[in-house]
């Protein structure tokens, strides 16, 4: 069971990283029984194996908080939740990876992406002209502030968010850590966004206190 990292965030929140590297044959059967896969053959064999490689780390992470039998549903803006659960979650995957964020109290972001130049060729549509001074054309970097933007809109989770005019964000002096915004004609706050590197990505988190 390849759970790279499982961490109790503070009392409320949980965060765990899954290696995906069963077939998709034995990721199923990780899952819980209860749990219907037959909807996702029309999925990508790839994109199906990192899907039910996310849930099983979902209901991997869902023991620290009960017991019972929650199916995971997608609200009218595709975020993921728990009709009979008051608990928040994010999920995000790459073909390598899966990383899970759950909350019994505070709304949470979370993602992860593959470091690769795409980030650089496409940084003109999501980061603003100061932002693009913090990056410095790095690849990383600009990867980070990518990530962390789709971290904060997942977080948001209304849509109608434009990256680079809603979504900012900075340095900040703590280590791993940066400061996001999000800023709309009604809405305005600031957030910390955890981040890290595992095996060639970023991860990024936020919870918001």
């Amino acid at each position: 069971m390849p759970l790279l990292h499982s961490v109790q965030l503070d009392p409320f929140s949980s965060l765990g990283i899954w290696q995906i590297d069963e077939p998709t044959e034995a990721l199923q059967q990780l899952l819980p029984s209860y749990i219907n896969v037959e909807k996702l053959k029309h999925l990508h064999p790839k994109r199906e194996r990192e899907w039910i490689a996310s849930r099983v780390l979902v209901y991997e992470l869902l023991k620290n908080f009960t017991a019972e039998q929650l199916i995971l549903q997608r609200n009218e803006h595709g975020k993921p939740y728990f009709p009979d659960a008051s608990l928040h979650i994010s999920i995000t995957h790459s073909p390598q990876l899966a990383a899970v964020i759950i909350s019994e109290k505070y709304e949470v972001g979370i993602d992860i992406e593959l470091i690769t130049q795409k980030a650089l060729r496409v940084a003109d549509k999501f980061l603003s002209e100061a932002e693009k001074r913090y990056t410095a054309e790095n690849e990383q970097e600009t990867c980070l502030f990518w990530s962390a933007k789709e971290t904060l809109y997942k977080l948001y989770s209304r849509k109608q968010l434009i990256f680079k005019e809603n979504l900012a964000i900075r340095p900040t002096p703590e280590h791993n850590v940066l400061q996001g915004q999000i800023k709309t004609g009604f809405f305005d706050k600031l957030y910390q966004i955890h981040h890290d590197q595992i095996q060639n990505h970023v991860l990024t988190y936020c919870i918001s206190y």
